[in-house]
């Protein structure tokens, strides 16, 4: 294989180790699961309820879930149109719903990764058609009760740091020349067996 190739694939398996990090939750606060319990968030209560979060510095947003559910008065899911945003933005992607629990469903948003500048998410059912509950989230003071203030959210995503840290910049140069010094060895090596050294 040519040195070049080599070193530049080892320069590829390099920084996907040493840069690469799953997405997970970023900040968020768990349903309350005892009861179907929440803040009405549709179109016959605005105007949209907004939940507050601290962002976590260096994150890229990939997805944002929230769970909830209709009221009596609600025509059912077939009718949600949800309007989300971050401090006013609005939020587009594709929205998956599963239903995991009987009282409330969860929501996923799959959205263009974005830096999580933020500060505030909205949820807010705008079709006239529903009557739409956010789920509480559980009381940081008692797992088993509805927080009064506060509703489920989970903002998915990774870190990603603007710098490289020392010892990743080290495994970046070691992958790139241990490939190149392997292909320089063998290319030694053919030639002493053509000469008729070894």
């Amino acid at each position: 294989m040519n040195a070049w190739i080599t070193s530049l694939l080892g320069m590829g398996l390099g920084a996907i180790v040493a840069g690469a990090a799953p997405a997970a939750e970023l900040v968020g606060l768990a349903p309350f699961s005892g009861a179907a319990w929440g803040q009405q968030s549709d179109a016959s209560s605005p105007p949209a309820y907004a939940q507050v979060f601290v962002a976590p510095n260096g994150t890229l947003l990939e997805k944002i879930r929230w769970w909830g559910f209709h009221g009596q008065y609600s025509e059912g899911p077939d009718y949600d149109d949800f309007v989300v945003t971050l401090d006013g933005q609005l939020q587009s992607g594709k929205l998956t719903v599963t239903n995991l629990s009987p009282l409330f469903s969860e929501y996923t948003l799959d959205i263009d990764d974005v830096v999580l500048a933020a500060s505030s998410l909205s949820v807010f059912n705008a079709s006239l058609d529903v009557e739409w509950y956010w789920q509480s989230a559980a009381s940081a003071s008692d797992r088993t009760a509805a927080d009064a203030q506060n509703v489920s959210f989970s903002l998915i995503g990774r870190r990603v740091d603007s710098s490289v840290d020392e010892p990743a910049v080290v495994w970046l140069l070691a992958a790139a020349l241990l490939p190149m010094a392997w292909a320089r060895r063998r290319q030694t090596t053919r030639r002493d067996r053509e000469a008729g050294r070894l």
